[in-house]
């Protein structure tokens, strides 16, 4: 059952014709130069205000309008390997480029960076290993409603793992 979510997931994803926009590059970074470098965007920000400043997370408390949090240099990486947070399986999938731009996940996906195809296929075959999957295991509580998060993923040490 699970495998069917994850694949449907996946065609969903190498199908979606879904843009996001990014209005930072860092988290805290000003908004301001948006209206100058792209007035189109900066007039469809402002017309959605509204809906945008009623976000709920206090994690926009304080910060310029139209923020958004979870961007870094990681967010721009042309190759990932992630996983549903939510999903009851550890099914890590690897996602590359889009029209030569990076594939953004939502925040109920973690992932880990990878500057090329390779080291992302590196990353995946270890965390493929009877290993890597033992000690996740052991480690996550599968009755979570999101059962797979970054603390958990965190504790494991790739590079101690023989792929």
């Amino acid at each position: 059952h699970d495998i069917h979510q994850l694949m449907r997931l996946i065609a969903a994803l190498r199908a979606a014709d879904a843009f996001v926009l990014v209005t930072q590059q860092a988290i805290g970074e000003s908004t301001n130069e948006i209206e100058a470098v792209a007035p189109k965007t900066w007039r469809y920000l402002q017309m959605n205000q509204a809906q945008l400043n009623g976000r709920k997370s206090s994690i926009y408390r304080g910060k310029p309008a139209f923020s958004i949090f979870g961007v870094g240099p990681y967010t721009f990486a042309p190759w990932k390997v992630a996983i549903s947070g939510l999903y009851k399986k550890l099914n890590f999938v690897k996602l590359g480029p889009r029209d030569d731009k990076p594939v953004i996940l939502d925040d109920t996906c973690y992932f880990l960076p990878c500057e090329s195809e390779e080291q992302a296929n590196a990353v995946l075959k270890r965390l493929a290993t009877s290993d890597a999957q033992s000690f996740l295991n052991s480690i996550i509580f599968w009755d979570a409603k999101r059962p797979i998060n970054a603390d958990i993923l965190q504790r494991l040490n790739l590079s101690q793992i023989e792929p």
